[in-house]
């Protein structure tokens, strides 16, 4: 009986989590896939770029996240004249950055862990599931975030220590600071649940 209890939290906090990486999955695809929406904030990013983003549909050898799309783009003559000063000032100030301009997803996040906050919340409310199992899905979701942030973090730590640039270093640095993100917000959830835990340790200090 234990056994099938333990079962059955254990798939129902997994749902949860399927859930929020599908709704964070929905909320990212157009901001990460478009036209001109380098996250890393380059610019006319030429082949083979500098992180596994890259992507090139239209042969120019320059990845379509950092261009406009081709019916917003110039006259191809100025166009390749400002490619080639691009090129060239990202390359010197790519040099001199370790992953500076980067945009990061704060909004979407927000409202992605806001969503399904009231989700797990409503269901508790309507004793779907008890207030423990909600209270497990967000401490498991904290857990997912503190680990990928953590471990990416010690990555870049190492990097930086003995000055090592991979092509994926921009992807490091973005996930850590997007579970990073995430760890900060789930945090707030949880530090609610026990302010009164926090509020006593404070007056009595």
């Amino acid at each position: 009986m234990n056994s099938s209890r333990l079962r059955n939290r254990f798939h129902l906090i997994s749902k949860f989590v399927w859930l929020f990486i599908l709704l964070t999955m929905l909320i990212w695809s157009p901001i990460v896939g478009a036209w001109e929406n380098c996250p890393f904030g380059e610019v006319n990013e030429p082949y083979p770029g500098t992180c596994g983003r890259y992507i090139d549909t239209d042969n120019d050898n320059i990845c379509d996240l950092s261009q406009p799309a081709p019916e917003n783009r110039e006259d191809p003559v100025i166009q390749e004249n400002n490619n080639d000063q691009v090129a060239t000032n990202s390359s010197s100030v790519r040099s001199k950055s370790t992953g500076s301009g980067i945009k990061y997803n704060f909004l979407p996040i927000a409202i992605s862990l806001l969503i399904l906050y009231i989700i797990t919340f409503t269901l508790s409310r309507k004793k779907k599931i008890n207030v423990s199992q909600h209270r497990k899905i967000w401490n498991v979701i904290l857990l997912f975030t503190f680990l990928i942030s953590g471990i990416f973090g010690l990555i870049l730590a190492i990097l930086i220590s003995y000055g090592i640039r991979l092509s994926f270093y921009s992807d490091l640095l973005f996930w850590h600071v997007e579970m990073g993100i995430m760890m900060a917000i789930i945090s707030i959830f949880h530090i609610a649940w026990h302010w009164k835990y926090y509020k006593r340790i404070i007056i009595k200090n």
